[in-house]
C-alpha cells in the first residue's frame, strides 16, 4: 500500500497511536454543517408545520437534510490486487460532535474522502490538519 497526494506524488503518513493503521488529516480547514441548520427549519413554528408539510416531498431544502458532506484528506490509496483501504473515524470527533459516517471503504486510486452526517445542534468548524480517523490496510481473500 502506498499513498500519493492530488498531484500523484508518494508521501507517506504517520502511524496511528490507537490502531493498526495511518493516521488520515484534513487537507483543509473544513465546516460541516448541521442537520438542523436545513432551511426548512427557518422560521418555522407550530402553527405554520401543516402549510410548511405540503409540498414535502417536492422541498429542495428537505431533499438536502441528510446529504452526507465529504471530507478531504488529500490522499489517494495506491493498492496492490486484492488490496482495500478501511477507515475508522476517530471516536473523539464522532462523540464529540455528533457525526454519522457514511463511508468507510476505499480502494485502488482513490481519493480517502469519508463522508459524515452532523446531527449535533450545531456547525462544527475543523481546521487543516486535524486527524480524522485511521486508514486500515486491508486484503480481501479472492477466490
Amino acid at each position: 500500500m502506498k499513498f500519493l497526494n492530488e498531484k500523484g506524488q508518494e508521501i507517506t503518513l504517520k502511524q496511528s497511536v490507537n490502531l493498526p493503521g495511518y493516521e488520515v488529516v484534513l487537507a483543509e480547514d473544513t465546516i460541516i454543517e448541521s442537520a438542523v441548520n436545513n432551511p426548512f427549519f427557518k422560521g418555522i413554528n407550530v402553527l405554520q408545520l401543516p402549510k410548511k408539510l405540503k409540498g414535502f416531498r417536492e422541498n429542495e431544502d428537505l431533499k438536502k437534510l441528510l446529504e452526507p458532506q465529504i471530507l478531504n484528506s488529500g490522499v489517494i490509496l495506491s493498492l496492490n490486487h486484492g488490496e482495500f483501504g478501511y477507515f475508522q473515524f476517530s471516536k473523539e470527533i464522532i462523540m464529540k460532535f455528533r457525526l454519522v459516517s457514511a463511508t468507510e471503504i476505499f480502494g485502488n486510486n482513490e481519493l480517502i474522502s469519508p463522508m459524515v452526517v452532523n446531527m449535533g445542534l450545531k456547525n462544527i468548524k475543523l481546521k487543516k490538519n486535524t486527524i480524522i480517523g485511521t486508514l486500515i490496510g486491508q486484503n480481501s481473500i479472492l477466490l
